[in-house]
């Protein structure tokens, strides 16, 4: 129960946090982030009693909410306009992102040891982050998406990588995991977690905003400590569990 509720924390101030950032008023940010974020508790309930043709469309909404992210990253000009119309479909597209995040961390957690493989899936997260930070920091020098994360460098990505290979490593000496599988998913939750944290970013620049909101002091908002999870968990999901 307390998982579930920890998660439905993140997906109703994560909503709430992208509608607003989208021109949306608060109060109808926060009531349709809340409602959404109970149907998808319902879904992800529904899912863990029979999964079925349910778990196949998950993974279809997933592959088509991150190929348009992708397309987007790619056009980062696209939207910036932000009429009507495209503040619509941005905050649409990160609604579905948000909800499927939840979705599949409470199916992570539904997995046997499933609350070591919840801990897992953040500890891949944070080593990857430590990993670019100081890699970054030491050796780069080429940036990786200067129009929207000046900050981020192909120097701190193959960092991140290393690190979370050698990270992989003991998950699969401590868990029941083969480790010829440990070396490949980790390391590509880890790399799919930088496209969470780019399009956030490319958000946040589109809509003019350094944090997505201020509600953890010192920290931002929940997006801003979240983006990379959002965009890892269904792929972590699908490649240690469904796959």
């Amino acid at each position: 129960k307390w998982f579930m509720a920890l998660t439905a924390v993140i997906k109703v101030a994560s909503g709430y946090e992208w509608l607003k950032m989208h021109r949306m008023n608060g109060y109808f940010s926060l009531g349709l982030s809340t409602v959404l974020t109970a149907i998808t508790c319902y879904l992800a309930h529904m899912v863990m009693i029979d999964a079925g043709q349910k778990l196949n469309a998950f993974m279809f909404l997933f592959v088509l909410v991150w190929l348009l992210a992708l397309f987007w990253l790619n056009r980062y000009k696209l939207g910036k306009e932000n009429k009507v119309y495209q503040l619509t479909i941005k905050s649409s597209l990160g609604l579905l992102a948000i909800a499927l995040f939840s979705m599949a961390f409470l199916l992570v957690r539904t997995q046997e040891l499933g609350q070591w493989w919840s801990l897992i899936l953040l500890l891949t997260i944070w080593v990857a982050d430590i990993g670019a930070y100081f890699s970054g920091k030491t050796f780069g020098k080429h940036k990786l998406a200067i129009n929207i994360s000046p900050g981020k460098t192909w120097e701190g990505v193959i960092g991140a990588q290393f690190f979370v290979v050698l990270f992989a490593v003991a998950v699969a000496y401590w868990m029941p995991v083969p480790w010829q599988k440990a070396i490949w998913v980790f390391p590509v939750v880890a790399l799919f977690s930088v496209v969470g944290d780019l399009t956030a970013s490319l958000g946040k620049r589109q809509t003019g905003v350094k944090d997505s909101s201020k509600l953890l002091p010192g920290h931002g908002g929940f997006v801003d400590r979240f983006d990379s999870l959002i965009a890892a968990a269904p792929l972590y999901l699908m490649l240690l569990f469904l796959l």
